[in-house]
């Protein structure tokens, strides 16, 4: 699914609304016979201008509004994450305010006009419709805390990840330099997809394709990589981080935890098999989510080391893979993994 608010786009300044409508306003000209008397032309001309400026607010604001999507209709990933990166009830209470002035600017239009309709000289058609954009300029310049509140958020918001919901998603975890973006760039179908990098909160997530052909069709798997997110223990975590952690649970499929046997990524053995433990719980609360072990760099990995990692986790032979993600060695075995479980699902 594309990120539904991509198209949140820029949301202009009080200032800049004000501008618009009212340049826009004072170019626009009423259809008035060359014979009609000057007062008449005055009216006419004024209400024009009245009717120009606030008629360009309201759409302008309308667009504003509508450019936003509504929240409790988004998929939970989305709405989960909209969460995180801003405060849903500021944003509801932000949009309402500007429909709530709205029907003022209808009311300062009936208003006006009804005064130009009763002035007995040309002057004074200019002094009402003066008085009209004083009173407009008045309930604009209000909002001006709200729009540029708008506009402050959209940038945060326009950063989600565009995710498909009917694409299976495969998440790479595990501590950092273990090799998982490595492993997420070498699986991905012949590199013609490049790694596309998100902001994620506080942090990035990297996204990668594998195409698996199938018997009739073929199918797309997403490949993302969580640094920042799934790469350290629970208790060192902060609630938007843990939320980002309860947004990703909604889309995952797989987990591929990478484990490094060596000393080089800098962690020990001790706290990857812990992290590994707290994702496995936290990922399978609600429902199973699969998790593959993957040893990485058994270039560097001493046999000794190996044997150490796999008692820790009590595994067996079959239970676990050896890649090294640099040159791509054995990863063909985790494409044909990946191969053979997502062609079963024909």
């Amino acid at each position: 699914m594309k990120n539904p608010f991509d198209n949140f786009y820029h949301v202009p300044n009080s200032k800049e609304l004000l501008d618009i409508a009212f340049k826009r306003s004072m170019k626009s000209s009423a259809q008035v016979s060359k014979n009609a008397p000057i007062l008449i032309k005055a009216k006419k001309k004024e209400s024009k201008r009245i009717k120009v400026a606030i008629e360009e607010l309201i759409n302008r604001i309308l667009k504003i509004i509508k450019m936003v999507p509504m929240i409790d209709e988004l998929p939970d990933f989305y709405k989960e994450l909209a969460s995180i990166l801003v405060n849903i009830d500021d944003l509801k209470l932000t949009l309402g305010k500007l429909n709530g002035i709205l029907p003022v600017l209808n009311k300062i239009e009936r208003e006006h006009l009804s005064r130009l309709k009763r002035i007995e000289a040309p002057n004074e058609g200019d002094q009402i419709r003066r008085a009209a954009f004083g009173r407009i300029s008045s309930i604009i310049n209000k909002q001006k805390n709200n729009l540029e509140y708008l506009n402050e958020i959209r940038g945060r918001l326009r950063e989600i990840p565009s995710i498909n919901y009917t694409m299976p998603c495969v998440v790479v975890a595990g501590y950092p330099n273990v090799g998982k973006s490595s492993i997420v760039k070498n699986i991905s179908t012949n590199k013609k997809l490049e790694i596309k990098e998100y902001p994620f909160t506080t942090k990035k997530l990297y996204m990668g394709h594998l195409e698996i052909k199938r018997r009739f069709d073929s199918i797309k798997i997403q490949c993302l990589d969580t640094p920042g997110i799934l790469d350290r223990p629970m208790i060192k975590r902060n609630y938007i981080e843990l939320q980002a952690i309860l947004a990703l649970r909604l889309i995952s499929d797989l987990i591929l935890f990478i484990f490094d046997p060596t000393v080089s990524s800098g962690y020990s053995v001790e706290s990857q098999i812990e992290l590994y433990n707290e994702i496995k719980q936290n990922f399978s609360k609600d429902r199973q989510i699969e998790i593959i072990i993957i040893f990485n760099k058994i270039d560097l990995a001493k046999d000794s080391e190996i044997q150490y990692l796999k008692e820790k986790l009590n595994l067996k032979e079959n239970e676990f893979y050896l890649t090294n993600a640099l040159t791509g060695e054995n990863l063909d075995k985790i494409i044909n993994l990946l191969k053979e479980r997502y062609q079963r699902d024909e």
